[in-house]
């Protein structure tokens, strides 16, 4: 019958437990969803107490709701994962209700822009202002949030997510969130873009560093997918969605379908890559030549 290889033995994720930073929102609450829905114990972590009790009750009706035999326990730690303090609230509160972690998916992230934009052709003393309009404070809060929340909160559980990783088939993994921007130069929003091509080589170190016992670390990079940080309101790069060759947004199936397949027995095999799933975006892109993009 070679029922090894049926989808519902490659991508089980039923009984798993897996932890969801920024799962009030976005991306993260996406994949909240996909796990809740697939039998996963999930617990969410964001900072914003109402989107959590939000989220906390929408995943309630879908628990119950499940087709799944495994009805999943859903657990919230709110916690500001851009300090130090935060980070360590959300490990020792893992760690007093948990001796192993399946999954550990970082979707919590900011994004600044610049306050200035400079369009070629202007002259050079607004070229220099747009250049330092990058936001000092936004560049330490976007490392603090977006590179050393991952790692940290991923060194605070190795112990957890190596007990999983003993026991195979793709448990004990780290999926940390990428971006395109970590690699193009077709826009200048350089606390953003410089934070993400830190994830990619954080991928790779940590991947390597976790080796020995196969603590899987791989990074999704996500294209144009609607969320808080990108808006469908016209105002962010949204709107380029349908010049891609996908011809539209990223949406839920796109999301849930890429952190299944690593979390699970199918992407066993899978460790430290950054997987772009951006329906073809770096394709198009150019370096900067104006910055209407």
């Amino acid at each position: 019958m070679a029922s090894n290889l049926h989808v519902s033995a490659l991508y089980d994720v039923s009984g798993r437990w897996v932890a969801i930073t920024g799962a009030a929102s976005g991306i993260g609450r996406m994949i909240a969803r996909g796990c809740v829905v697939n039998g996963a114990n999930t617990i969410l972590i964001d900072v914003n107490e109402q989107a959590l009790d939000e989220t906390e009750k929408e995943l309630e009706g879908l628990a119950s709701s499940s087709s799944s035999i495994f009805k999943p326990a859903i657990v919230t730690i709110r916690a500001d994962l851009s300090s130090e303090e935060g980070i360590k609230e959300a490990v020792n509160k893992i760690k007093s209700s948990r001796d192993s972690l399946d999954a550990l998916v970082h979707c919590a992230a900011v994004r600044y822009m610049n306050e200035i934009a400079y369009t070629p052709g202007e002259d050079l003393s607004k070229l220099e202002a747009a250049t330092l309009s990058a936001p000092y404070k936004g560049w330490e809060h976007s490392f603090r949030l977006n590179v050393l929340a991952p790692y940290y909160l991923t060194s605070g559980l190795i112990s957890l997510l190596g007990a999983s990783a003993a026991k195979g088939e793709g448990r004990g993994c780290v999926v940390m969130f990428s971006s395109p921007a970590s690699v193009h130069n077709h826009q200048f929003v350089p606390c953003y873009q410089t934070s993400k091509a830190a994830v990619d080589h954080l991928v790779r170190i940590l991947a390597a560093e976790l080796a020995e016992f196969y603590i899987r670390v791989n990074a999704m990079s996500p294209g144009l997918v609607p969320s808080a940080m990108t808006p469908n309101d016209g105002s962010s790069n949204l709107r380029l969605a349908e010049v891609t060759p996908a011809r539209r947004a990223g949406n839920e199936e796109d999301m849930v379908g890429t952190a299944l397949w690593l979390i699970s027995k199918a992407g066993a095999f899978m460790d430290g890559k950054v997987i772009r799933v951006e329906g073809g975006r770096l394709l198009i892109l150019k370096g900067v030549t104006s910055n209407s993009d």
